[in-house]
Formats: structure tokens, C-alpha cells, sequence
């Protein structure tokens, strides 16, 4: 996977990969669905990575023909099995685990069930 930044010559990651593709930020915003002022952000690398949507990444790479999602956001994707398998591997109650967390213990139900999935701290701090 490419690495998501600026280069040596000023521009971003997302910049290079548009202009490589000889497309302009309308033909992008029409081909992903995105509004100009949303695209803009992630060119310029405005938005931070747990603020990302995995969607628009999903469009985006489809478009610019490269893997944008980190893995922060394959965690999110797969977080429900993640998480039971850290809770059975490291045998550890939904208590304890949620007490761990510093969360409840319904939140972690909900991981568990892939309601919703772990922070970005979280996620750094005990999966990363």
C-alpha cells in the first residue's frame, strides 16, 4: 500500500495520484459523489484519520486505482471479530475488558455484536 502524504514535490498523495490519472477535482467529485468542499479536505489532508469515512476511502481508491484505507479503518471493518478474538485469546470478561477500556460493559457488547466499533484510542492503545 502507498503511503498517504506529501512527497518531494509539495504535492499530496491524493493530488498526485489525480493529476497521474490526467483528472481534475470535478471529474473526481463526479466519479466518487463527493461534494468539492469533501474531496478538498482529504486532497489536502485536512482530515484526520479516525474522522475518515471508509466509504469515501472505498470511492476514492476505486477511483485513483490504490488502496487509501489504513489500518485503523480495516479494524473498524472487521472489529466485531477482532474484538472476540482478543477477548478469547487473552480470556478476558466483558467486565474486565470494558473496565479495561474505560468503557461499559454494553459497549462492548456492541463491539462484540458489530453495532459500533472501538475508538480510535482504543484502538491504538489495545489493538494496534
Amino acid at each position: 500500500m502507498k503511503k498517504v502524504g506529501k512527497n518531494n514535490s509539495g504535492l499530496t498523495h491524493l493530488a498526485k495520484a489525480r493529476i497521474e490519472k490526467g483528472l481534475t477535482i470535478a471529474d473526481v467529485t463526479r466519479l466518487t459523489g463527493l461534494s468539492y468542499d469533501n474531496y478538498i479536505k482529504y486532497e489536502r489532508e485536512e482530515v484526520e484519520e479516525q474522522n475518515m469515512s471508509i466509504e469515501t476511502l472505498k470511492k476514492l481508491s476505486d477511483v485513483f486505482g490504490i488502496d487509501l484505507l489504513t489500518d485503523y479503518h480495516r479494524f473498524k471493518m472487521d472489529s466485531a471479530q477482532i474484538v472476540c478474538g482478543y477477548m478469547e485469546r487473552n480470556n478476558v470478561s466483558i467486565r474486565t475488558f470494558a473496565a479495561n477500556c474505560g468503557v461499559s460493559a454494553t459497549t462492548v457488547k456492541n463491539w462484540r455484536n458489530g453495532t459500533c466499533a472501538p475508538s480510535y484510542e482504543i484502538w491504538e492503545r489495545v489493538f494496534k
